[in-house]
């Protein structure tokens, strides 16, 4: 096939497996978590390359818009095997084997733990770069240095332990707290027995939330970081190839391990676009 051609079907693939028609949608809290553990790594909104979780209970494509909040009535209500889409949501987060982070264009992305040992390598390198001193800044480390201190935390103590409660720390602690989980260093899940009209996470590391799930030998940062990609790029089915190096908070990795997956035929090229292997081979 030729360019033009692979992008046509891998635009029919991708609607299939990312269920965007009606007829496709999911229906079940059963059907969600096995969509979940199928696709490897599921956006929660959407908008973006991945599978959503939006995206398949809809079963059309939505992403955020200028409507701000008022444009999330067309999912909020939603009910899912008699649950609202939000008690769903919250209890994805907190199962055995799946987990929340914004390791992905920094949106909530869930992550099935057949992608763990994939990504245990790659949280440790940066554990060492946080050890160094060579990312992170300090109230980033002074997060996370709590966090492995309490070994599970929820949103409010964590401010106050760091005496951050003040209105005008808001910007700056959420935006820590964001960036840690985009290396995926810190997980947060929904308390779910919250105090009336309280809503906050419960924070682990990624070595107390994962440690009894990850039972594959390591791999090295290298090989962790090219199979990452691969499923990926699997995942997404089609994507443009020059936003690969925006996905991942270490991007700029990336670039050199892109190109050996296309030498290997673990990606393929068409045009200005990735596509999955998958299409070529089944076509």
């Amino acid at each position: 096939m030729n360019a033009k051609q692979l992008i046509e079907k891998a635009e029919e693939v991708r609607v299939r497996e990312h269920k965007l028609e009606p007829s496709l949608r999911l229906r079940t809290t059963d059907e969600i978590y096995r969509f979940i553990h199928d696709e490897g790594i599921v956006s929660f909104l959407g908008g973006n390359e991945l599978p959503s979780f939006i995206n398949a209970i809809l079963g059309r494509s939505w992403k955020p818009s200028a409507k701000g909040f008022s444009g999330w009535t067309d999912w909020w209500s939603v009910k899912i095997s008699g649950q609202l889409v939000a008690r769903v949501s919250r209890e994805i987060e907190g199962k055995d084997d799946i987990l929340a982070t914004r390791m992905f264009r920094r949106t909530k992305t869930f992550v099935s733990n057949e992608i763990w040992p994939l990504l245990d390598p790659i949280v440790k390198h940066h554990i060492d770069l946080v050890q160094r001193g060579e990312i992170l800044s300090s109230l980033e480390q002074r997060v996370l240095k709590t966090i492995q201190a309490e070994g599970s935390i929820r949103t409010d103590q964590l401010r106050k332990k760091l005496r951050l409660e003040a209105k005008e720390n808001n910007s700056k602690f959420h935006r820590a707290l964001t960036n840690l989980e985009s290396y995926a260093l810190i997980i947060g899940v929904e308390d779910p027995k919250p105090e009336k009209h309280l809503h906050a996470n419960i924070w682990q590391t990624w070595e107390t939330r994962t440690r009894n799930g990850i039972d594959l030998p390591g791999l090295s940062y290298e090989k962790a970081l090219g199979k990452l990609l691969e499923k990926t790029i699997d995942a997404c089915v089609l994507a443009r190839e020059d936003q690969v190096r925006k996905w991942f908070q270490w991007g700029s990795d990336m670039e050199a391990v892109k190109e050996e997956l296309l030498k290997e035929g673990l990606a393929v090229r068409a045009g200005s676009f990735l596509v999955t292997p998958r299409v070529a081979r089944d076509s």
